[in-house]
């Protein structure tokens, strides 16, 4: 039985790790249920260990029974068959981990279509995908060893940078208590930084029976949101120890050869009927997850073509052995995986978005009122007017409208074909530093073609040339990508790209250097384009058509003749 495919994305999930056994108190699995349950009623997803007994089956028999959607992560070493109609991805078996009976049997399982599970190779492996798929944040619910693992993992990836998500212990029992104090000792002792204390929450039963009438999964779920507000903007642990300055101006370092592919095409050849010349040829991209990739290309070169088949807007042609474009490893368009969004320039000429319809009210009908807190931000960065009416505003206005109802869901990849080209520079500035900030927070992809350099320099991580439907080899390419890592590395690398050598090394990171190189890439197209036609290889000489000295074209014929505007007054 298939997965529902409406279930919410790693954008809203959150990871639960906790025991396999049940413990020896009751109320272990008393709370475990009510987190359960609390996730699913925020219509988040739990990912979890994919286990049936102790307080693992528990919070995930929990979050089914409260229509929520759950996706579990095996290692191949704990797994058995799989139970009856279990949905999985691949080979998925059932695991053999934990103790005593379970509390998520296989007959319950069977019956429900928002479950998933998945096998991996290795306990690492289990971990690493767990943490992709919760960009919401981790829970860590009584257990033992394994569990003491990833909870104290987790925290270490946050305090590298590697992510920056909340992480929450419920503290029932006062389960978690002797970490607090083992972590506040080393504090004292000069081994952890008083930002590194911020790293952890502990719920506490104080707070739940004071504010939240004995729900430890109304606590939790509040702990998980409070985190996240009061992570936003925190840098990794490697730039707390730096001075303010180095701080501002050190770069942001993303091993990308260690992330995970959100986009991948493969010999893509695509054509929008079969009796015209191709509009992508032969086209090999991939692109990682959290990267920032910028489409340079002349008009016609393919980049919104590329888009919208990104998009899954199109069909593609796939057999059995080949499927084109894939996101996460999913057909975009047979089964397109959650969170991809599409912004581009059409969207502001449908006649409905032109309609006399009132912003708040165009906003919340496409589930605005669900993201507030996003939605909220976006509208001041925009600065958007939520009274405005659609039909009356300037074109301007209407496309800060698009981006806020674009932005405002949760998204894993955006693709973006010239939307801001109508923005004025300050809030062109404020977007891409907000589109920056969701890679490097969220884990979120972007590709992005536009024709506007200024203020570019430091917002992509990967370049890709486009030129008459295929990409262009440039300077020091990636190899297993297809693409050009930016900033260049060195003067030499952005000498070599340029054709020249900058006069000081401040010269590098000015944006006027993209826009050289962009006019650079774009003149050498129209060059070639003209000589493949004069060699007959599909090119073609634009502009003016002149005929030989002293030689009258048909046309000039008919206009001496016909044209009578010489004649008439004005």
């Amino acid at each position: 039985m298939p997965s529902d495919t409406s279930a919410p994305s790693a954008a809203d999930s959150v990871c639960v790790f906790c025991g396999s056994s049940p413990g020896q108190d009751p109320v272990y699995a008393e709370v475990a249920a009510q987190v359960g349950g609390a996730i699913a009623k925020e219509q988040w997803r739990l990912v979890y260990g994919g286990g049936q007994k102790g307080l693992m089956g528990t919070v995930a028999s929990a979050a089914l029974k409260t229509s929520g959607s759950v996706l579990g992560v095996i290692p191949s070493v704990m797994a058995t068959s799989s139970p009856s109609g279990h949905p999985t991805t691949g080979t998925a078996p059932a695991s053999k981990e934990g103790s005593g009976p379970n509390q998520l049997p296989s007959s319950e399982v069977a019956q429900h279509h928002r479950m998933e599970t998945r096998v991996v190779a290795s306990m690492h492996e289990r971990k690493a995908l767990m943490a992709k798929e919760s960009q919401r944040g981790f829970v860590g619910l009584p257990g033992g060893y394994g569990t003491f693992e990833e909870v104290f993992e987790m925290v270490t990836w946050s305090q590298l940078g590697i992510h920056n998500l909340p992480i929450v212990l419920v503290d029932v029992n006062q389960f978690w208590s002797p970490l607090q104090l083992l972590v506040e000792s080393a504090s004292k002792n000069g081994f952890i930084t008083p930002q590194g204390l911020q790293l952890i929450h502990f719920v506490k039963e104080e707070d739940v029976q004071n504010n939240h009438k004995g729900d430890w999964g109304a606590a939790t779920i509040d702990a998980v949101k409070m985190m996240q507000d009061k992570l936003k903007g925190r840098q990794g642990y490697w730039k707390w120890e730096q001075s303010d300055k180095a701080a501002s101006t050190a770069p942001s370092a993303v091993d990308f050869s260690a992330q995970p592919t959100a986009i991948k095409v493969t010999d893509l050849t695509y054509s929008f009927q079969s009796d015209l010349t191709p509009s992508l040829v032969d086209v090999n991209l991939t692109l990682p997850q959290c990267s920032r990739t910028l489409l340079i290309g002349a008009n016609g070169a393919g980049k919104s073509t590329l888009l919208r088949l990104l998009a899954g807007k199109r069909l593609v042609s796939t057999s059995r052995d080949h499927t084109p474009v894939t996101m996460f490893g999913k057909d975009v368009f047979n089964s397109p995986p959650q969170g991809i969004t599409y912004l581009g320039t059409e969207w502001a000429m449908n006649p409905v978005v032109r309609s006399d319809i009132v912003v708040e009210d165009f906003l919340n009908s496409v589930g605005g009122y669900r993201y507030k807190e996003r939605r909220d931000r976006l509208l001041d960065l925009l600065d958007v007017d939520l009274q405005w009416h659609m039909h009356a505003i300037s074109d301007g206005e209407r496309r800060r409208v698009q981006l806020c109802m674009g932005l405002m869901t949760p998204w894993t990849v955006l693709l973006l074909d010239e939307v801001t080209v109508d923005l004025d520079v300050q809030v062109r500035s404020d977007l891409l530093e907000f589109l920056k900030e969701e890679t490097e927070q969220r884990g979120a992809t972007i590709v992005y073609a536009t024709h506007i350099f200024d203020g570019l320099y430091d917002f992509p991580s990967h370049v890709v040339h486009m030129r008459l439907g295929g990409l262009v080899e440039e300077g020091q390419m990636e190899a297993e990508t297809n693409t050009l890592r930016w900033p260049p590395a060195s003067t030499s690398d952005l000498s070599q790209l340029l054709g020249t050598a900058p006069s000081g090394s401040e010269e590098i990171t000015k944006d006027g250097l993209l826009l050289t190189l962009a006019l650079k890439w774009l003149r050498q197209d129209r060059d070639i384009r003209e000589k493949g036609e004069e060699q007959g290889k599909g090119g073609k000489k634009r502009g003016a058509k002149r005929s030989a000295e002293g030689v009258e074209t048909d046309s000039e014929k008919f206009y001496n003749k016909y044209d009578y505007s010489q004649t008439v007054m004005r």
